[in-house]
Formats: C-alpha cells, sequence, structure tokens
C-alpha cells in the first residue's frame, strides 16, 4: 500500500500522540492542571480531546494510504494490521497488570484504534467519495443517541454504568471491565468513535479547499454544541456532541497547521512533531512499557512511580507543575529511542 504522506498531518499526529503520553504520564493525576485531568463524568478537558483527534486523523489518514488500492484490495494486509493493533493493546494492558487469563482487559486505546481502523478500511476499500463515510457517521452518532436513552432496570445511560451502556459491557465483555461495571472503551461507545474516524474520511475524500474545511470544522462545532443541549458533551460515552466537538476542532487545528507549515516546516520543534506523527505507534508502546515499570511496587510497598514523584516534589516545586514536569521526563525518555529506532528499521509497525 502506498502512502501520500501529508507532512502536516504527520505533525498533528505527532502532537496528538505526545500530549496522549503527557496525559498518562502525569505524576500525580489529582495534582495535575485541570486542562490534563480528564472530566470526571460530563464535560470536556483538553485530555478529554486528544484520543478523538487521534480517531479522527485515522479516518483522514485511511484514504491517503488506500483509496489508490482498490484494484489490489489489500484486505489481508487490513486485517493484519487490525489483527496487530488490538493484540499490542491487550499484551501491554496485561504487562502493566499482570492477571489470570479471565482478568485480562480487552478493551482499550489500541484495540479502539483497531476497531476505527477497520471500519474505516473497510469503508474506503468499498465505496468511493465522501458521502458515504458522512452519511454513516451521522447515522452511527443518531442511532447511539437514541440507544443511550434505552432503559435498563429504569435507568438510561446518562449515569455512570448504568442503562445499555454499562449492560453491554457487563454482559458480553469478557475478562476485567476497567470501571469494574462498566467499560469506558466498552461496546457501546465505539459505535460512535468509529463515526469518529469516518467523519475523518469523508473530510478527506471531499479534496475541498482548506478554507472549506475549516467552514466543516466550524459547523462540526456548532452542530456538537447545539447537540449537547439535548446529549450532554460525555468522553466516556463518546456522546454525540463530543464526538462532533472534537471533530471539529481537530479538523480546525488541522487546517491551522497546514497554513502555517511552509512557514515552520525545517523548524526543529515541527521536525520533531513529524518524527513523533510517523513512529507513534512505538512511542506509544515505548511509553506502555515505562509505565509497566514504574507501577510496581518496591519492597517497602511503595509504587515506583509515587517515589519517584515524591523526589520531585520533594525540590519545593509546585504539585501541578511538579507533576507535568514528571511527565515531559518520563515523555524525553520514550522519545530518545526513536531516533535510533527508525534509523535502524526497528519501528513498531502494524
Amino acid at each position: 500500500m502506498t502512502t501520500n504522506r501529508d507532512p502536516s498531518l504527520d505533525a498533528f499526529r505527532g502532537l496528538t500522540v505526545l500530549l496522549m503520553i503527557l496525559v498518562n504520564l502525569q505524576g500525580n493525576g489529582d495534582a495535575a492542571f485541570v486542562a490534563l485531568k480528564h472530566a470526571e463524568w460530563h464535560g470536556m478537558t483538553l485530555a478529554d480531546v486528544i484520543f478523538p483527534w487521534f480517531l479522527f486523523i485515522v479516518g483522514l489518514s485511511v484514504p491517503l494510504a488506500l483509496d489508490r488500492a482498490h484494484s489490489g484490495l489489500p484486505w489481508p494486509a487490513v486485517l493484519k494490521r487490525t489483527a496487530v493493533l488490538f493484540t499490542l493493546g491487550v499484551i501491554l494492558a496485561w504487562l502493566i497488570r499482570p492477571v489470570e487469563f479471565d482478568q485480562i482487559r480487552w478493551m482499550g486505546v489500541l484495540q479502539r484504534i483497531a476497531f476505527v481502523y477497520l471500519a474505516c478500511a473497510a469503508l474506503v476499500l468499498v465505496t468511493n467519495g465522501w458521502m458515504a463515510a458522512a452519511l454513516l457517521a451521522l447515522a452511527a452518532l443518531l442511532a447511539h443517541s437514541a440507544l443511550l436513552f434505552v432503559p435498563v432496570a429504569g435507568l438510561d445511560s446518562l449515569t455512570p454504568g448504568n442503562g445499555l451502556n454499562g449492560w453491554l459491557d457487563r454482559e458480553f465483555l469478557p475478562g476485567r471491565l476497567l470501571r469494574k461495571t462498566w467499560d469506558p472503551e466498552g461496546l457501546l461507545s465505539t459505535l460512535p468513535a468509529i463515526a469518529s474516524g469516518l467523519l475523518g474520511v469523508a473530510v478527506m475524500r471531499a479534496k475541498a479547499k482548506d478554507v472549506t474545511r475549516a467552514m466543516i470544522g466550524v459547523a462540526m462545532i456548532i452542530s456538537g454544541w447545539l447537540a449537547s443541549y439535548a446529549i450532554p458533551v460525555n468522553k466516556a460515552l463518546w456522546s454525540a456532541s463530543f464526538a462532533m466537538l472534537t471533530a471539529g476542532s481537530g479538523l480546525l487545528l488541522w487546517m491551522a497547521l497546514r497554513q502555517i507549515w511552509p512557514r515552520i516546516a525545517g523548524n526543529p520543534a515541527a521536525r520533531l512533531a513529524i518524527l513523533f506523527g510517523q513512529t507513534a505507534l512505538t512511542f506509544y508502546v515505548l511509553h506502555m512499557f515505562l509505565l509497566a515499570i514504574i507501577v510496581r511496587r518496591l519492597p517497602d510497598g511503595t509504587r515506583v512511580w509515587d517515589w519517584l514523584f515524591a523526589q520531585l516534589a520533594a525540590t519545593g516545586v509546585q504539585p501541578a507543575l511538579a507533576s507535568l514536569l514528571f511527565a515531559i521526563l518520563a515523555g524525553i525518555i520514550c522519545a530518545a529511542p526513536l531516533p535510533w529506532l527508525r534509523k535502524r528499521g526497528l519501528l513498531i509497525k502494524a
């Protein structure tokens, strides 16, 4: 499969995976800056928009890779990539928390990326143009919104673990659920997450001018804001309002990058963003390996993570800043091997 790379899109992907890692590696989640903490339930912070941006980028990227591949129909490659992403997600979850087979968490970030990629790739391979992706995304968001109000035991899904959202996870997801009675990467929320990717497919296939794409982004944001009066903005549910707001903001951010790219392309920060974008899977896996190390416990029962943060906090740095500095230092450790790994062809590829 040949890929028509867009450096600004690579940089957007790189910024997104970097932000994702910085959020995951906060030294102390309670002390972290509000923007770097996920909303407890309804609402949205910077930390909440990062993953949907990444899925939107998945949708943008798939047509670049596959639109010239219709004649070959590279289904084996698509299925292999899906399987690799899903399997990596399961293995990394087990590595961080080694458990018995029946307690493995089968859903997670890489697993959700796998499902979104598969849906986007399948659509690209069997359809032409942007309309099918746009209509399917809209249908998925409308269907999900309706399903949130289906009562189970007299309750809808707008409170944690209740309604159809929680029931589906408890009844049909094997292994461990992240929130005990439901999973934020669970079954029902996978449907609108796929819609986030399909919106990216539609935008890329529309081949519109950047100003038109920016207007589409504004329209998405307005649609999400209006939808929020009926369906709360909620990452855990991946509500329609959340999906539209994050897709729209992601599109505007990408358009801004495209506009300034000719002036910043040679900047070291821009080149670093491209490096992160082109090695995103390896970067993410390395940060998961680091997580697996620092969540281990010392002989006295203290987590390595907590002990390391305590040493940083003891310097007198303000707690929120100390939490961010911890994440930055950990991120540097994960990023340092990337140039060496890329030069020697040792990147993890799906």
